[in-house]
């Protein structure tokens, strides 16, 4: 049904595109594709896309993966079938194959498949709900664990996992028999494997004692092409969350903090090169007003870069309108004892080094704006934890407080809507809960408040 739906999908997708990219009737292009050469091009294209979906593995089990997975492989899979078509265009004389057709299949196409595919994940899982297109699997374990798993798979019923049997070990591998006798738990397996049909093997053993008798299962399934499913833990994470990639064809177990690489995380990449770039655009005539009266008023540059820690450790230099006399950096240190924020930071509320259009600035927090030139180069985001300079790095003493640095920095964040308090365990504190709790809709309401309180000034010196 999947196949056929997704063929289905493409050959709609093709006609749509085709129509909405023509300036001729609609109709006299339905009637130009149903001619003898445009119909076994079109069976030849189909078939491609077969091939191409099949090769993106996209009819593999989705049922323990993440929508986004599917996605991502999906949108691959749309921008393979459709070069060809603009790649022969002047060969075969596909004249129709311009960049608005292009456009409009690529997008049309995504759409509409990943909206196919959603829908029949949906009744798929109802279906498995009911009983429905269910898989047979043999569940090995030891302990807590192997209960924890199965239990697991038993709430969720809409993956479609019927546990024929819960195989519990012993440290050497064996589980006690039908007759009460010590088995070895891979003739257990094998037993099973014979009087009924297994679709998958679920092992819940620990990695270092239980690896004997994983390499058994492993290799008694290999034999059979029966699935294997490895659901032990090696470390117990806190704060990270764990996905399985390769090297190679090698699995690796990636152990992460901060929002993983994901279809929100690109979407969030394209918002700030969208909205930085519209931005710069209007804020042109407020640059030029801003750097003249920075001129008028005293001496020095115009922009002040400052070295500051980015994404994973990375330096990178800041851009900021310069709001304090030319040599500030070199008077900072006698001015330390001033300083009013606990922990690492540096903030004095009357900074002497401050000019007197470099205060009216930061009160309206215009010598940020260089900063969007930071987010067209990918240094920072819109919304981020703000980065912060050498100095204030290397006196972070709390381990804890470098998880920031797992994100990229913003120009924005939630300490800065909530009042841009002092107090440095407050500020890591908020930061902490945008990387834990991060999504798209919480940047969007981080933008929002952004405008109020850089209104309000409320913090800001």
């Amino acid at each position: 049904m999947l196949k056929l739906c997704d063929l289905v999908v493409v050959v709609l997708a093709f006609v749509l595109s085709l129509i909405a990219s023509q300036e001729q009737d609609s109709l006299s292009i339905l009637e130009v594709r149903v001619k003898a050469i445009n119909f076994l091009f079109m069976t030849l294209y189909v078939a491609y896309a077969h091939v191409v979906f099949h090769s993106f593995a996209l009819y593999r089990s989705y049922r323990l993966s993440p929508s986004s997975r599917e996605l991502r492989d999906l949108c691959s899979a749309v921008l393979v079938i459709a070069v060809p078509i603009m790649l022969l265009r002047h060969p075969l004389g596909f004249e129709f194959a311009n960049a608005e057709f292009f456009g409009v299949f690529v997008v049309g196409a995504g759409l509409l498949l990943g909206a196919e595919r959603r829908l029949l994940r949906i009744v798929a899982r109802s279906m498995r709900k009911h009983g429905r297109n269910l898989r047979n699997a043999i569940l090995v374990g030891r302990g807590d664990g192997a209960l924890e798993m199965a239990s697991r798979l038993a709430r969720r019923a809409d993956l479609g996992y019927h546990v024929t049997e819960l195989i519990e070990t012993d440290e050497a591998g064996n589980t006690l028999g039908p007759t009460g006798s010590a088995t070895p738990a891979v003739e257990r397996i094998a037993t099973l494997i014979a009087q009924q049909p297994i679709d998958e093997v679920f092992v819940s053993l620990p990695l270092d004692s239980g690896q004997a008798i994983i390499r058994a299962i492993v290799a008694l399934c290999e034999e059979q092409g029966i699935t294997v499913r490895l659901a032990s833990a090696v470390v117990e994470p806190i704060l990270a969350r764990a996905q399985v990639d390769e090297v190679d064809g090698r699995p690796i177990i990636t152990i992460f903090t901060g929002p993983p690489d994901s279809l929100p995380l690109a979407i969030k990449r394209g918002i700030d090169l969208v909205l930085s770039s519209v931005a710069i655009l209007f804020a042109l005539p407020l640059f030029a007003v801003v750097a003249l009266i920075i001129k008028l008023d005293s001496r020095g540059p115009v922009l002040f870069p400052q070295e500051r820690v980015g994404f994973n450790r990375r330096r990178f230099r800041a851009l900021k309108f310069r709001t304090m006399v030319e040599n500030a950096d070199q008077q900072q240190a006698a001015l330390e004892s001033l300083n009013e924020a606990d922990g690492p930071v540096f903030k004095i509320r009357k900074d002497p080094r401050i000019t007197r259009v470099g205060r009216w600035l930061r009160r309206l927090s215009f010598d940020e704006l260089p900063q969007l030139f930071n987010v067209l180069r990918g240094d920072m985001s819109l919304v981020g934890p703000r980065p912060l300079p050498l100095r204030d790095v290397s006196r972070i003493d709390v381990r804890a407080h470098k998880r920031r640095f797992s994100v990229r920095p913003g120009i924005t964040c939630l300490w800065q809507v909530n009042g841009r308090e002092p107090r440095f365990e407050e500020w890591i504190k908020q930061d902490m809960e945008y990387i834990d709790n991060w999504s798209l809709s919480l940047d969007l309401r981080i933008i929002l408040k952004t405008i109020p309180a850089v209104l309000s000034g409320r913090g800001a010196y």
